[in-house]
């Protein structure tokens, strides 16, 4: 009987030990991942993002980070753009302001544009490897671009917006938000005509369920005309709205 135990117990060490190893493999076999950081000057192809014509004209510029993976091969194969402009704003007394949001149209080509890069395959170990980083795109308006179209509108930057509207009605609670109790910051990037009237509003932060009011109570909002050299311009700028969930009545 003590033989059959001893050849059992080593039957099923070595089984576990075949386990283990088993495992060591598939953990070794699996695709690992690197942080590259910023990859711009990494890329063997870097294709410019194309400009949206809409921004361009508007004078809409912005600085755009997007968060790359890229695979084994050299192709990115995830592309996804920081809702805020990557330049560090600061006030005179040296202190970081809060960041603003990229407008939406420039995001969109930040990540089209990111996903057509193409690098050189990243080795570790003699084996290719994923690579996390970032791509940096500089959007710049083309003042003497615009400048040949006299007929286009002006667009001016107004940063956060609340303390400048005329009329500025408070977005409704919707009933699902309350219902789960959701609450946060939601800003709604604007554009605003020469008239004073939102013409444009896109939420591009905030709680998924607090939106939709966000826009609606955005587009409602009023202005004064902003004037430029006597002229009426446009305005792009940001609407913050606080939610607040409701407190709970004890029963």
């Amino acid at each position: 009987m003590k033989i059959v135990y001893s050849i059992c117990v080593m039957v099923l060490l070595a089984v576990v030990g075949s386990l283990s190893a088993s495992a060591q493999e598939i953990k070794d076999a699996a695709p690992k991942t690197i942080n590259g950081g910023v990859l711009n000057g990494k890329a063997t192809s870097l294709p410019k993002p194309e400009y949206p014509l809409i921004a361009r004209e508007a004078g809409i510029s912005g600085v755009v980070s997007v968060s790359i993976i890229i695979d084994e091969s050299g192709l990115v194969t995830d592309a996804a753009a920081d809702i805020n402009d990557h330049r560090v704003r600061k006030a005179d007394d040296g202190s970081v302001l809060e960041p603003i949001p990229v407008d939406p149209s420039l995001r969109e080509a930040a990540e089209n544009a990111a996903r057509l890069a193409r690098f050189s395959p990243t080795m570790l170990s003699g084996q290719p490897v994923k690579v996390r980083g970032n791509i940096i795109y500089n959007f710049v308006a083309d003042k003497t671009e615009r400048s040949v179209n006299t007929d286009t509108p002006k667009t001016v930057s107004g940063g956060v917006l609340n303390g400048k509207a005329e009329s500025l009605p408070a977005p409704a609670y919707p009933p699902a938000a309350k219902a789960v109790r959701a609450e946060g910051s939601v800003s709604v990037q604007v554009i605003i005509d020469e008239t004073g009237a939102v013409i444009s509003a896109t939420a591009v932060s905030g709680h998924p369920l607090l939106r939709a009011a966000s826009v609606a109570a955005a587009q409602a909002a009023k202005f004064q005309p902003t004037l430029l050299n006597g002229n009426p311009v446009r305005v792009s700028g940001v609407l913050t709205y606080n939610f607040v969930a409701p407190q709970k009545v004890d029963q």
